[in-house]
C-alpha cells in the first residue's frame, strides 16, 4: 500500500468517526442506537443474514475489504440497536466529488425494530457536508417498492443511470 493511500485512509477514517459522533449526538431520540464503522464483528453478524428467508438484498459483505482498499474516502456505517446489528451501509464520493453515493445498504432481515434508511440518510448528509458534496445518491434500488420508499424522502429517480438523488 502506498504511503499516500495510508495517509488518505487515516485522514478519512478520522472524518468518518467524527461524522458518526456528530450524527449520534443529533439523533438522541432513539435509545440504544450506536453508529460505528464496519468492523469484523459487524461482518460476522452480517454473514448470518445469508441464511435468512427474509433477506431481500444479496450484497456480499465479505467484499468490504476490497471496497475499503479502493475507496479511502468511502462512507460506511454499521448501525447497531439494542446490541443487534440493524444495518450496514457503504458508499463513496462521486467521481467529480460533488455528490456522495450510497452503493450498498442492507437492513438486518430479522431485526426490524427501527427504520434504518432515514438514519443512514442523515449520516450521509453529515458526511457529505464535511466533504463539500451537494448531492446524495442512492445507487441501483433493488426493486420498485424500495425505489418508491426512497422517493418518500424527497429523492428523485434517474432512470437512465438507475439511481435516486437529492440536493443537500
Amino acid at each position: 500500500m502506498l504511503a499516500t493511500h495510508i495517509d488518505a485512509e487515516c485522514r478519512y477514517d478520522k472524518i468518518r468517526k467524527d461524522t458518526l459522533k456528530s450524527i449520534s449526538s443529533q439523533i438522541d431520540s432513539i435509545s440504544n442506537l450506536e453508529f460505528k464503522l464496519i468492523d469484523n464483528l459487524a461482518l460476522i453478524e452480517a454473514g448470518k443474514w445469508i441464511m435468512s428467508d427474509n433477506r431481500l438484498a444479496t450484497w456480499d459483505w465479505s467484499k468490504y475489504g476490497s471496497f475499503k482498499m479502493q475507496y479511502p474516502k468511502r462512507f460506511e456505517l454499521a448501525l447497531w440497536h439494542n446490541n443487534n446489528l440493524a444495518s450496514l451501509s457503504l458508499g463513496r464520493p462521486t467521481y467529480n466529488a460533488t455528490g456522495l453515493r450510497l452503493d450498498f445498504i442492507e437492513r438486518n432481515p430479522d431485526y426490524t425494530d427501527i427504520k434504518v434508511f432515514q438514519i443512514t440518510l442523515a449520516a450521509m448528509n453529515v458526511y457529505a457536508d464535511v466533504l463539500g458534496a451537494n448531492e446524495l445518491r442512492i445507487m441501483n434500488p433493488i426493486n420498485d417498492e424500495v425505489k418508491k420508499y426512497y422517493e418518500t424522502f424527497g429523492l428523485q429517480y434517474v432512470e437512465k443511470n438507475d439511481y435516486l438523488f437529492i440536493r443537500v
